[in-house]
């Protein structure tokens, strides 16, 4: 059993924050159907309001609190995988999957709602602009305190609208908090660039002043925002603006704080890492608890709406007819990844042990958004991509940050792509490397579109080659002519919101 304070501090919050504005929940804390936000002028009044506020921008990630919209986290993972090639349908009651899988998206695409995403933006512009006026009238809150929340909800906000632009393109900046989320879509687009720029602008500003850790429980320091996370986030964002230069030395922060190393690649990597969670890899996890069960185990297990699909496990970690004792195998792989006896599985959320399967009551496992074998392989990366000829030093470097995620995870000879140091060969090896090590954990469209699109798509063709094995045959040459498009990278803007929006939102152009 997980206990941490965070969770229960969450908990506290907003359950004084519901009792504070006289709203009821659906059953459960988490589920906040509040008529005007969190928006309500009477309540802002003390450091308790402001910090509630600030807890429940953590807590509108886990659930799903918008009518019609599914949660952030199950957003966070799926819009990472249902484009790619690791997932594969199960359950064909899920016609919305069915119809991605075959390349065909529309506007009214449940996936392509961003209703709570939206809403836990608000929750951050309220934080954000209740703060000052609490400051002047709360004798006991102090400057300090106030940067600190301050940058927490900066920084969530950045981070939403970093997967939100990277799922849609251009998409509404909405930088102060509405009395109700049905104004967020009342509000046009904002280009690539302002997006872009109001993130690095928002994750700058929280740099400066944010935690390097709360050092209260480990819960606390992986479930808030630090100053670790702060430049996770900064080293994925600048990986995908291509300002490689800033992403290195984000990562370089990280890993020279000495305050994480990967878990240890043995029987208990799976436990340690996926199920007990918090471990000495995490940066930032999403905290699910008995009370606070995650949306996953219902997802791969007891609806069991997707599976991996079997041929693309196969590429990725091929049969080795030399391997005797299947515990030696990549830990990554059958029992880790994925398990193939139960018709392939998606294991990393529904397994207790590379054994033995959760019970419903155990669905308690943690999102990671970021952990540190990504922070190695984003600074692999980084260097990979400032290579302009072959570079046997600074090749080299890249390549022992591969080869140390490759030793933990025991990986097979048979997937070794040798001791590579040019600049293309080392891109296409950590794009390999990061669909083994992350398998099902979000970022697999993500790095194939970062991948694609870097020095001005000149390598589409690995994306169109992506679906060879996962896409449907009658499907495949349709799937790949639309990539020609590049405007069909992203998801076309929710349709509900276009008609309600009088005639402020615009279609992408690709769905129009």
């Amino acid at each position: 059993m997980k206990i941490n304070t965070m969770k229960n501090k969450i908990k506290y919050w907003l359950i004084a924050l519901i009792l504070s504005l006289g709203i009821t929940s659906c059953n459960d804390w988490l589920y906040l159907q509040p008529e005007d936000g969190v928006l309500v002028d009477e309540y802002w009044k003390s450091q308790a309001d402001l910090e509630a506020g600030l807890m429940g921008c953590y807590a509108s990630m886990l659930g799903n609190n918008v009518s019609g919209s599914m949660s952030v986290s199950e957003l966070m993972l799926l819009w990472g995988e249902i484009r790619a090639d690791m997932l594969t349908y199960y359950n064909t009651l899920v016609n919305d999957y069915m119809l991605i899988w075959q390349g065909d998206i529309k506007p009214i695409n449940s996936f392509c709602k961003w209703s709570s995403f939206y809403r836990t933006i608000n929750y951050c512009n309220s934080v954000l602009e209740k703060g000052d006026a609490i400051l002047e009238s709360d004798p006991s809150f102090t400057v300090e305190e106030w940067n600190q929340y301050r940058s927490e909800a900066l920084a969530i906000r950045a981070l939403m609208y970093f997967y939100l632009t990277r799922v849609f393109d251009q998409v509404p900046l909405v930088l102060e908090a509405t009395n109700s989320d049905l104004q967020v879509i009342t509000i046009a687009k904002a280009s690539r660039e302002e997006i872009w720029a109001q993130i690095e602008s928002d994750l700058t500003e929280a740099e400066q002043y944010i935690s390097y850790s709360y050092n209260q429980t480990k819960a606390e320091d992986k479930g808030r925002i630090t100053k670790y996370a702060v430049w996770a986030i900064q080293a994925d964002f600048y990986l995908w603006t291509e300002k490689y230069t800033q992403s290195e030395s984000a990562c370089d922060k990280v890993i020279n704080s000495g305050k994480y190393w990967l878990v240890n690649g043995d029987m208990e990597w799976l436990t340690n890492l996926y199920v007990i969670g918090n471990s000495s890899e995490g940066i930032l996890e999403l905290q699910f608890d008995q009370d606070i069960l995650n949306p996953y185990y219902d997802m791969f297990y007891t609806n069991a709406n997707y599976r991996a699909h079997p041929d693309v496990m196969e590429s990725f970690w091929p049969t080795d007819p030399y391997l005797v004792d299947a515990d030696s195998a990549d830990i990554r792989s059958d029992r880790g990844s994925y398990r193939s006896g139960m018709s392939y599985a998606i294991w990393k959320y529904i397994g207790r042990s590379r054994i033995y399967t959760k019970s419903p009551s155990e669905a308690y496992s943690n999102f990671i958004v970021y952990r540190y074998a990504d922070i190695l392989l984003m600074k692999a990366e980084a260097i990979a991509a400032q290579l302009e000829t072959d570079d046997p030093v600074r090749g080299t470097e890249a390549l022992n940050l591969i080869k140390q995620i490759r030793r933990r995870a025991n990986a097979s000879t048979l997937t070794d792509e040798g001791d590579p140091t040019s600049r293309e060969s080392l891109l296409v090896y950590i794009l390999n490397e990061r669909a083994r090590e992350f398998a099902f954990e979000g970022k697999r469209w993500f790095d194939m579109l970062r991948y694609a699109k870097r020095d001005d798509y000149k390598r589409l063709q690995t994306m169109k080659n992506m679906y060879q094995l996962s896409a449907p045959s009658t499907k495949l040459l349709s799937i790949q002519s639309k990539l020609n498009d590049l405007n069909s990278h992203y998801l076309p803007i929710p349709q509900s919101d276009i008609d309600a929006s009088n005639n402020q939102l615009i279609q992408n152009p690709f769905y129009e």
